[in-house]
């Protein structure tokens, strides 16, 4: 796992900075953003995140790269042509009840994240359909008992998210426009 995914060092730098936003939220948002069809330029995806972490201090300089690592790892998963889309989650040592409650968080800032950026076309039933799902998994209740049931719910749940983002992405991104082309002449 990159660095750039490792929960417990955003999970630590959130605690430093005495934030009341949470890991899993602020890789949502910034994957909502993305999918939404945004692209931030690294300064800019700074203020955003300090926004989303609504810490009592400014990341550092080591925070800071690992910021952007995260903004630059996420968009090359989401452009990329596999399905290795990471999401900033506990691992699968942490209890099952933190990893739902960390779903939860993430779909919520995923939904903040999206709704922001404006878009020049409706989306389809099927991109609607997803984004209630995502309303709904971000209100789960997270007194979860050690279970294989649970594990197996949960597991299919996240990969339920993982690739329905896909689908959004592809969905959001701007037609691409041929302006290096010159245009027609009419001869």
């Amino acid at each position: 796992m990159s660095a750039a995914f490792d929960y417990d060092r955003f999970d630590q730098l959130f605690r430093q900075l005495g934030a009341a936003g949470y890991p899993a939220e602020l890789h949502g948002h910034l994957v909502g953003r993305l999918s939404a069809g945004s692209r931030l330029d690294h300064g800019t995806w700074l203020d955003v995140a300090r926004e989303v972490i609504d810490g009592r201090g400014a990341p550092g300089e080591a925070d800071r790269i690992l910021l952007i690592q995260l903004y630059d790892s996420s968009l090359a998963q989401l452009a990329g042509s596999g399905f290795d889309l990471q999401l900033l989650l506990p691992d699968d040592e942490a209890p099952i009840d933190q990893r739902t409650q960390a779903l939860g968080q993430w779909c919520e800032g995923f939904l903040g994240g999206f709704g922001l950026v404006a878009r020049e076309r409706a989306l389809s039933e099927e991109a609607d359909s997803v984004l209630a799902d995502f309303a709904a998994i971000s209100q789960v209740q997270s007194d979860l008992e050690e279970s294989e049931a649970n594990e197996v719910d949960f597991m299919e749940v996240m990969e339920y998210v993982r690739m329905a983002v896909l689908m959004l992405f592809s969905e959001c991104q701007p037609a691409e426009t041929s302006q290096d082309q010159p245009p027609a002449s009419l001869h």
